[in-house]
C-alpha cells in the first residue's frame, strides 16, 4: 500500500514540467513542458530510480489523469516547488 501525502494547509506545492515526452501508451490527457501545475498529492518514493507519483490539477481544479489506469505522473518529469503560506 502506498500512502498519499497531501500538502498541509499552510503549504502549496507546484510542479513545473521539464519532460513532456509521450509514454508508450496513448494518454487521454497530457502535460505541457514549461507549464506549472498545482500538486494535489504525491507518494513517498517507491525507489530511487522512480521517484514519487505526483497527482496534479489544472487551473480549473480538475485532476489530470493520463489514462484510467494511470492517475499520476512520475515526479522525474517535474521540478517540484513548495511555498509556505501565512
Amino acid at each position: 500500500m502506498v500512502n498519499l501525502i497531501y500538502p498541509p494547509s499552510y503549504m502549496a506545492v507546484y510542479a513545473k514540467c521539464i519532460d513532456a515526452t509521450l509514454p508508450n501508451f496513448e494518454p487521454e490527457e497530457w502535460i505541457e513542458e514549461g507549464h506549472v501545475y498545482t500538486v494535489k498529492h504525491f507518494t513517498e518514493p517507491l525507489n530511487q530510480e522512480e521517484g514519487m507519483a505526483v497527482t496534479i490539477i489544472d487551473a480549473a481544479g480538475e485532476e489530470i489523469h493520463p489514462s484510467p489506469s494511470h492517475w499520476s505522473f512520475s515526479s522525474n518529469r517535474f521540478e517540484l516547488f513548495s511555498i509556505f503560506l501565512n
